[in-house]
């Protein structure tokens, strides 16, 4: 169901789910997660004898891209400008980073990552 507030129940989300892996005792493992909103297509996809719901569309591509970047960054959680202009909440503790190019995309991209979640936290 569509709601307004994707973006910030997105948001929302990874940031529970870093704070969850940080927090994970004797636990050595790092990840990344890219937040991209826009239009997708979603459904079942293929025949009887291979069935899969997926959604596809350039928001998924750009949000995988965006995923990506956090080994280059070396952020935990990054969001693409498309989400972070959706988000209605006020989130001041949104950094900048600097302008990327992401596999695909022939323009350069700003990425944005919460200021207290970071793969050295």
């Amino acid at each position: 169901m569509p709601r307004p507030d994707h973006a910030d129940r997105a948001f929302a989300a990874a940031l529970d789910v870093a704070a969850a892996v940080r927090n994970a005792p004797e636990q050595e493992l790092a990840i990344g997660i890219g937040l991209n909103s826009g239009q997708v297509i979603a459904g079942n996809i293929g025949g009887a004898g291979r069935f899969d719901y997926s959604v596809i569309g350039d928001a998924i591509n750009v949000a995988a891209r965006v995923e990506a970047a956090t080994r280059q960054t070396g952020d935990t959680v990054l969001l693409s400008e498309q989400t972070r202009r959706l988000l209605r909440a006020e989130h001041n503790d949104l950094i900048a980073r600097p302008e990327i190019a992401l596999k695909g995309k022939s323009a350069t991209v700003t990425l944005y990552a919460p200021a207290n979640v970071s793969a050295a936290n």
